[in-house]
């Protein structure tokens, strides 16, 4: 049976206790802070880096979900090749979003923490955003394993690099993975785009009002 890591602090990631800190910024929000402008700063910029890292708990939390949902259903004699499914669903239903959405947490919640720890480090100290993270693994999904962790490293695994990181927008994390990819592995990098490109795909559907929706999609 899956238990969660010694480690963890279930006072602070239990729902009562989430809801209570934000009870208490509900009600700050009902009258003025008492903040001088350079405190209102220093509060935006501090409460960017609790989202960050509230979403990083979010994805820590789905992969001990995962995690202890395949071995409940690994005691049942439920067969491998099915184990996990309706974990992604749960994930969507928690985070209001839709099931292709889930899916895409859960899909990055499982691979950040494994194959990119260092960017899973950044992520859930509030150095980066959830989306950044997810660019960096979509970057580097084609390469192998080994190149991925040199990535990894030369985004996030030393003190420069990670000072580095806090200054970069996502486009630019983007942009960062996709170079070193293309130098780790070009071959790679080139068949994914070749794909990426053979994929795409336009639709077109009625709408209401005489409209119709124009939408980009992969086949």
């Amino acid at each position: 049976m899956f238990e969660p890591p010694a480690t963890t602090d279930a006072g602070v990631l239990c729902a009562s206790s989430i809801a209570a800190v934000k009870e208490r910024l509900v009600a700050a929000l009902e009258s003025g802070s008492g903040l001088d402008d350079a405190g209102r700063v220093e509060s935006i910029g501090a409460l960017e880096e609790l989202v960050r890292v509230a979403t990083a708990a979010q994805a820590a939390l789905a992969r001990e979900l995962d995690a202890s949902q395949r071995a409940v259903q690994a005691e049942a004699g439920l067969a491998a090749e099915h184990r996990g499914r309706g974990v992604a669903l749960q994930v969507a239903l928690a985070r209001r979003e839709s099931h292709h959405r889930g899916k895409r947490h859960l899909g990055l919640a499982k691979v950040v923490s494994t194959e990119m720890p260092h960017t899973w480090a950044a992520w859930r100290t509030g150095v980066i955003t959830e989306h950044a993270a997810t660019l960096a693994v979509r970057e580097t999904a084609c390469l192998e394993l080994e190149d991925r962790l040199e990535v990894d490293r030369l985004l996030a695994g030393t003190p420069d690099a990670l000072e580095s990181l806090a200054t970069m927008g996502e486009r630019e994390v983007a942009g960062f993975c996709a170079k070193h990819a293309a130098r780790l592995d070009p071959a790679s990098v080139v068949a994914r785009r070749r794909k990426a490109e053979e994929d795409r795909c336009v639709t077109l559907r009625p709408a209401p009002d005489t409209m119709t929706y124009l939408t980009p999609c992969s086949r």
